[in-house]
């Protein structure tokens, strides 16, 4: 790229050199509006000044909180040209979680960028007066600012600063230099800001474009991307940050994820990346309509998949181009027009990372023509370790390590990862930086897997996840869980048995698919929570567990009981962190009667009777 300084020492080059394209999309009021990146950088010239009047100095931590917008962008690299530190946090977070945030970063100044989440950090503030120390809010929307600054009033404070003080800052920004803190979701306790600097950002940006080089060269693919996964996250960091500003490419912004296909027909990305929920919702929708089709379109949307699914297989083993009239044929009349339909008609590269996906589903969109390259990491590891090259996704692992990161698996099964792109470790968190990072510079990764014999990885589960059955085997949940999962009208499996003589399984259903599973089971549709009592229900899904986990696994794996939640696992309820990936502890407490009476009964084990 133009600048190996800082992502904003890129910004400025393309300010410089392409001044009028496009580089980011915002709606308001309903209409696009569009920045160029001459005017992008601009405006993060103003809030950059703009937090120097307010007294921000190099080093200090700015706490961020907001939807997907450009706002939002246009403040984090602001923070970054003043030498700071953006702090960001999930706008789903408590007062509790805010505050923590706020000691922890010892932010001066918080932007947030509505009236709600202005008063989540003045609540935040009010809990904990000695410890918080921000002494200026501001809001990002005009209108939104509830008595805290506006965005477009420290633009306008920026725009009467003098450049000298900025200029100077951006100058001396060092690879060593701390700029971006990432609060992990806090599965497993309180959240721990991970420490990122320039080095690990345009470290992980070299890797990646090594590892998925269309999108640089003389024949690059435009990279257009959709902005919205959380931002405090760092797979959507990636995408629209790190990835964008290394390819010259264009982000449209989605502040609400109810709204995301919408504005993948109105973007039409050539890059999406989500989470496996996203995809799963996606298959269970398109499925609905496919199943739909009969007759001759049934059967020419069968053939069409089939032939596309058998091609896809071929070329993705043989790392090569598979053509042939069939496929063209398929791709016209069938495949082509479902893609339209969901704004991926000019999509070149899918990817999927943060938790575990079906294999089921990766097969799925492959016979649609899209293929779903998986990748691996962590925020402490810059968000990517492994991943599937451009082309050559192998269904049911996490690719292979990126060129610059070295990974091995320990003697435990556990994944261990060092190079350029490795945290210096958490926030005021000495303890645990400790236990993160061994003596030979070693990240512990928690996660436990292994490698294939061409070098591809296979997560096989967490480390503290682990069950030790009565008998003292040790089981990784993640992979009864997996299988289940695939299930139709099941939205999450949570395998549960520590210490008990067998293993069990909590099931929770999925609102969306209620249709398909009541045919499945013979029943009528209903509520959520009255399918989950109905009989039914749980016999066809014991049944389905036999048939695609029990099978497929050792003896002491299988599952011996369920339980059907009459509830859906959500963030707001607890039970799943903003990524959805499930908070077992949080699960343990909550559900602990549920579970101990799958153990509590002396009578037969449930079976599929």
């Amino acid at each position: 790229m133009k600048s190996t300084q800082s992502l904003v020492h890129q910004l400025a080059a393309h300010a410089s050199e392409t001044p009028d394209a496009a580089a980011i999309h915002g709606k308001v009021d309903g209409v696009w509006k569009t920045l160029t990146w001459a005017e992008y950088f601009a405006q993060v010239r103003e809030v950059a000044k703009g937090l120097i009047a307010l007294g921000h100095q190099p080093g200090d931590c700015v706490a961020v909180v907001g939807a997907n917008r450009m706002e939002w962008v246009l403040c984090q690299f602001g923070i970054m040209a003043a030498k700071g530190i953006p702090a960001p946090g999930y706008p789903t977070n408590t007062v509790e979680q805010f505050a923590h945030i706020l000691r922890n970063s010892r932010s001066k100044i918080a932007i947030a960028d509505t009236k709600a989440l202005v008063s989540q950090y003045r609540a935040a503030i009010a809990l904990d007066p000695s410890q918080v120390q921000v002494e200026h809010l501001v809001a990002m929307l005009d209108g939104e600012d509830d008595g805290a600054m506006s965005l477009t009033a420290l633009r306008d404070k920026g725009r009467a600063e003098p450049d000298t003080e900025l200029d100077g800052r951006l100058a001396s920004l060092g690879h060593d230099d701390t700029c971006l803190l990432i609060y992990t979701s806090g599965t497993t306790g309180v959240a721990k800001g991970v420490m990122l600097d320039h080095g690990n950002l345009l470290g992980m940006q070299e890797m990646l474009f090594n590892h998925v080089p269309i999108f640089r060269g003389p024949e690059r693919k435009p990279y257009i991307v959709v902005s919205y996964l959380p931002l405090c996250h760092i797979a959507e960091q990636i995408m629209t940050n790190l990835m964008s500003m290394g390819a010259g490419g264009e982000v449209y912004f989605c502040p609400d994820i109810s709204q995301v296909k919408d504005h993948l027909l109105e973007a039409r990305p050539t890059v999406f990346v989500a989470v496996p929920r996203v995809w799963e919702k996606f298959q269970a929708a398109l499925e609905a309509k496919l199943s739909a089709a009969t007759g001759i379109k049934g059967a020419l949307a069968r053939w069409a998949r089939d032939t596309e699914l058998e091609a896809m297989t071929r070329e993705l083993a043989e790392k090569a181009p598979v053509s042939g009239l069939g496929r063209a044929l398929a791709h016209k009349l069938v495949l082509g027009k479902v893609r339209s339909a969901l704004g991926l008609d000019r999509l070149v590269m899918a990817g999927t990372a943060a938790a575990p996906i079906s294999v089921g589903t990766l097969k799925f969109f492959a016979s649609l023509g899209i293929a779903i390259h998986e990748y691996y990491g962590m925020s402490e590891t810059t968000g990517i370790l492994t991943g599937c090259r451009f082309g050559e996704a192998r269904f049911g692992t996490v690719g292979t390590p990126l060129e610059g990161c070295e990974v091995k698996v320990a003697d435990d099964g556990e994944i261990l990862a060092r190079g350029r792109t490795m945290t210096r470790g958490y926030l005021r968190m000495p303890a645990e930086t400790e236990e993160l990072i061994d003596a030979e510079g070693w990240v512990h990764t928690g996660d436990l897997g292994a490698f294939d014999a061409d070098g591809y990885l296979k997560i096989t589960g967490r480390k503290k996840d682990l069950l030790i059955t009565a008998g003292g085997k040790n089981v990784a949940p993640a992979e009864m869980e997996g299988y289940i999962n695939q299930i139709r009208g099941i939205a999450q499996a949570v395998v549960v048995g520590d210490r008990m003589p067998f293993l069990a399984a909590l099931l929770v259903l999925d609102p969306e698919n209620l249709d398909g599973l009541a045919a499945d089971a013979g029943t009528q549709k209903d509520s959520l929570e009255n399918m989950a009592k109905d009989p039914k229900v749980e016999k066809h899904l014991f049944a389905a567990i036999e048939e695609h986990c029990n099978s497929k696994v050792a003896r002491y794996q299988t599952i011996k009981r369920i339980r059907v939640l009459p509830v859906a696992f959500s963030v707001d309820g607890g039970e799943l962190t903003p990524t959805m990936k499930i908070k077992r502890n949080v699960i343990a407490q909550k559900y602990a009667a549920e579970i101990e009476s799958l153990f509590a009964s002396k009578d037969e084990l449930l079976s599929a009777q």
